[in-house]
This record gives C-alpha cells, structure tokens and sequence, in this order.
C-alpha cells in the first residue's frame, strides 16, 4: 500500500476548491457537472471532493489525520497564503484554521474546510514539555487538564476540572516556578476561549514570573513562546 487518499463531500465544489487554492494547493481536475469533483494536491497531499446538497457543513463527522515532517512550515505557509488571498485568517466558524497545539503524541493543528470536513495535520513528538509537570499533588489531574483543553478542545469541561482539581486562587499554587507558569498558561488559554478575553489577574502573575526567569534557559524559551502565541491572538 503506497498512499491512501481520502475523498470528502462538500456541498459546493467551487467554494471548497477556492478555499483550498488560498491555502496555497494546487487543482489537478475539477468537475462541475453532471457529478461535482474535484482532486486538489498540495506536495504529497492528495485530497478528493465530491459534490453532495446533502452535506451540512456544521454537521459533516469526516475527520482525517495528515502526517508531516514539518507541521510549523506548512502551518505558515497556509495562513500566509490565505492571508494574501483573502485578508484574514479564519479562526471560527467554518472554514476555519487552528494554531499548532503540542498534544501528548503530536503537534499538531486543526483545518476545517469549507465543507465542514475536519483535517488535523501534525508531526508525531516524543515527549510534551507542555503537558507534564513536577509536583507530584497536580501532575496527574494537569495532563487530563491540558488534554481536555488541546486534545478534545473542551473548554468548558477544562474549566469545570480546574475550579474542582485546583486552588479558587491558582496564581496562588504552591509549586516551583516552573510548574506554576505551565499550570497558568493552560488556565489563561482556558479562559481566552471560554470568554473571549485575557484573564488579568492570571495574566499578571505569568508577566511576573517572566521578568524574573532565566531567558537564556531554553525551558524558559519555549515557555516565553508559549505565552507569545497565547496572547497573540489573529
């Protein structure tokens, strides 16, 4: 077995290969009658799209996984080239591109077509720096935390396990530094996308800890990115 190639419905073949060619793939044959199709390639990615009136796209369960070497240079490639072509970088609704988010196996970001078809397209990883922490009271009840939060991408039920598994006050957490700033992050993301603003208080704490960290440390590096992609929201 040489390649597997998904085929997706969509309920308009002109506007799910428009959304395709911003992202920079290229149309290898498109049909528009009497059976819409269409096969767009982008490298080795080859994707097909049928046409189908029957598709919601906010209801469409089709989902496939796209392993890549380099899941950060396709990322930018796409939302540069979507960005050209249309202005923005579209963030909800549908169709919509996600940030690359490390998980417990990959990293990895979510691409919702125009037809409502969901691609996670991801570099396998060894070990989560993000996911893991020290202090043996909260490390545990973290990785179902940050799971929830990057891997089901359920904010409300990653808010409800961090007012239940953690301190009313979590900037108040008796943890190294180390720790509290990677427990902070994942609570400010939680909020961010719970309720569409940055928490201060958490927020505050974070900016605290890094003006006194070490910034030539590279734990501290990928965590000053961390916050840096966080708090800069497109």
């Amino acid at each position: 077995m040489d390649k597997i190639i998904p085929i997706f419905p969509c309920p308009s073949i002109k506007e799910q290969v428009a959304f395709f060619e911003n992202l920079g793939f290229s149309t290898i044959e498109i049909f528009t009658s009497p059976n819409p199709y269409a096969v767009l390639e982008y490298g080795t990615i080859e994707i097909h799209f049928y046409g189908s009136k029957k598709t919601k796209p906010s209801e469409n369960p089709n989902m496939c996984f796209i392993r890549v070497d380099d899941v950060d240079g396709i990322y930018e490639t796409f939302i540069t080239n979507y960005k050209k072509n249309t202005g923005k970088i579209p963030r909800n609704g549908i169709p919509r591109i996600s940030k690359p988010r490390d998980l417990a196996n990959d990293r990895r970001f979510t691409l919702t077509d125009a037809g409502g078809n969901t691609l996670f397209i991801g570099t396998p990883i060894k070990t989560n720096f993000y996911r893991t922490v020290e202090n043996k009271e909260y490390a545990e009840n973290f990785k179902i935390l940050y799971d929830l939060t990057y891997s089901k991408e359920d904010c409300n039920a990653a808010f409800n396990m961090l007012s239940k598994f953690f301190p009313p006050d979590i900037t108040l957490i008796k943890v190294s530094k180390l720790d509290m700033v990677k427990i902070l992050l994942v609570a400010l993301d939680i909020n961010l996308h719970r309720n569409k603003i940055i928490d201060e208080r958490i927020n505050g704490k974070i900016k605290e800890i890094l003006s006194t960290c070490d910034k030539q440390s590279s734990d501290w590096e990928k965590i000053i990115q961390r916050y840096n992609d966080i708090i800069n929201v497109e």
